[in-house]
């Protein structure tokens, strides 16, 4: 079973494992494509375009500023412009100002080229700023604003295109740092899985060790373990099956045992029936012959001999019925199946035992085919052994007899309130010889055994010590099943 164990534990893994290269190089493919020029290339285009739009947009600002600046008459050391080169208010002035107070002095120290009366104007923030010489030899500061989100704009494209060409740089790196999450968390998933394959694996072969067990012990002939482990799906199943399988054996063990014992009594009995019977009446003759040729006068002998021959007689018939409880156990005959109603031998029982006997269940007719004779001799011998019970129990000299019918057939119970059957007796009850009556035999329950049996139907027994005992007789009244053979003639054949 470790073999077996260790077999599916790998057999997990590597059917976990498969799927592992072929996803591997589909997820890289599908990185690769993604950061692979297909794509990168166009975006990368699509940026540097738009970046180099935002410059040279950027650039005519820087120009209108500048011819703007020099045609203007400033008089003021610092000059606000709109974005269309309309100079602003004071206000409006003193409100950037005071927001960016470093905008005047970085602009301040803009350098004039010589012969120029206007400096390049330069880019600080989201501003652009000049300088621009007087006639009076000082200089005026002009700010424009870019427009709004433009510098934003120019700054999101220049961060992506950096960010694309890092990303092109060191795609093998990128690529690795997405594949190695997905294997880590993959090889995590596969312990996962190893695991619970390995609890469920044990789970499932745990049912089959106590199998391997239990078929040693059935060869060995204990016929009476039973595995009793649960399992899942076909596996519980199977060890069902097993269980159910070594309980009919045993049952059928016991059955041809009995059999067995009943064919080897049957010959028994036929021989000392023969042998008993022949020699028993001669013994009486002779003993009535010496008594009644007497030639004597004495009367003590005489009537010791009367004596004599009255003990024998009594013996002899004794023998004699012994001899035919042997000879009907032995010419046990097989039942002649007729059709006919159960409740009519019911009813007729009851004439024959009155208010010793209560009859219950099936109102109506229950029709089917059965030996009236065979069966009515077998249901005599239950009740009787139910009063004899009764009596030694000290109750009530009474017995219930109960039909019902159940598919195919009927169902019959007899049940008293005796001194019941002890435990360790029930296993024995119709083996023949068998009797805790001082004056049986230990035949009656043997042939009704058979009775019943050559019906092709079955007989049960539960009994509790001074609580009763129940006999249930199922018959399965039809034809087939009446002329069943009676598998103990087999056996004696």
């Amino acid at each position: 079973m470790k073999r077996i164990s260790t077999r599916l534990a790998v057999s997990f893994l590597i059917v976990a494992l498969l799927p592992t290269l072929p996803l591997s190089l589909v997820v890289r493919d599908l990185l690769e494509r993604r950061f692979g020029p297909a794509i990168a290339d166009p975006l990368e285009t699509a940026l540097e375009s738009g970046l180099a739009a935002s410059r040279a947009h950027l650039a005519d600002l820087r120009e209108q500023l500048r011819l703007r600046a020099a045609e203007g008459s400033f008089t003021d050391d610092v000059v606000l412009l709109d974005v269309l080169g309309r100079v602003q208010p004071a206000d409006s002035l003193s409100v950037v100002t005071a927001a960016r107070p470093e905008l005047v002095s970085q602009a301040s120290v803009l350098s004039i080229p010589d012969g120029e009366t206007v400096a390049t104007p330069e880019r600080f923030g989201d501003f652009l700023a000049t300088a621009v010489a007087r006639e009076t030899g000082e200089r005026s500061v002009v700010l424009q604003p870019l427009p709004e989100g433009m510098v934003v704009r120019a700054r999101e494209l220049s961060d992506g295109l950096g960010l694309l060409r890092v990303v092109r740089s060191e795609q093998s790196r990128v690529v690795l740092s997405f594949i190695a999450p997905f294997l880590l968390v993959y090889g995590a998933l596969i312990l996962v899985a190893l695991g619970a394959g390995l609890l469920w694996t044990r789970q499932m072969v745990r049912p089959l060790e106590k199998l391997v067990g239990a078929t040693r012990r059935v060869a060995a002939g204990d016929l009476e373990f039973r595995v009793e482990a649960q399992g899942p799906g076909e596996v519980g199943e199977l060890v069902q099956s097993f269980d159910t399988m070594i309980g009919r054996l045993a049952e059928q063990r016991r059955d041809l045992a009995r059999l067995e014992r009943a064919a080897a009594w049957r010959g028994m009995a036929r021989t000392l029936a023969h042998e008993v019977k022949n020699p028993l009446t001669p013994i009486l003759l002779a003993v009535e012959q010496a008594r009644d040729n007497y030639p004597g006068d004495d009367p003590r002998y005489r009537a010791l001999l009367a004596e004599c021959a009255e003990i024998v007689g009594e013996e002899v018939e004794s023998l004699r019925r012994l001899v035919r409880g042997f000879g009907e156990f032995a010419r046990l005959p097989k039942p002649e199946p007729t059709k006919g109603d159960l409740s009519g031998l019911m009813h007729d029982l009851k004439n024959l035992y009155g208010d010793h006997l209560v009859l219950t269940g099936a109102a109506g007719p229950v029709v089917g085919w059965f030996d009236a004779g065979a069966l009515r001799r077998a249901l005599v011998n239950l009740i009787d052994n139910g009063l004899a019970a009764c009596r030694e129990n000290g109750a009530a000299e009474q017995v219930i007899l109960d039909l019902e019918p159940a598919e195919p057939g009927a169902r019959l119970t007899v049940t008293d309130q005796g001194v019941g059957i002890p435990v360790e007796n029930l296993d024995r009850i119709f083996e023949p010889d068998f009797t805790t009556k001082g004056d049986g035999m230990g035949l009656g329950l043997a042939i009704v055994q058979g009775i019943v049996v050559g019906h092709g139907g079955a007989l049960k027994v539960a009994s509790s010590p001074a609580a009763g005992t129940t006999f249930t007789v199922s018959l399965p009244l039809t034809q087939v099943g009446a002329e069943a053979t009676d598998p103990a003639k087999e056996i004696e054949s």
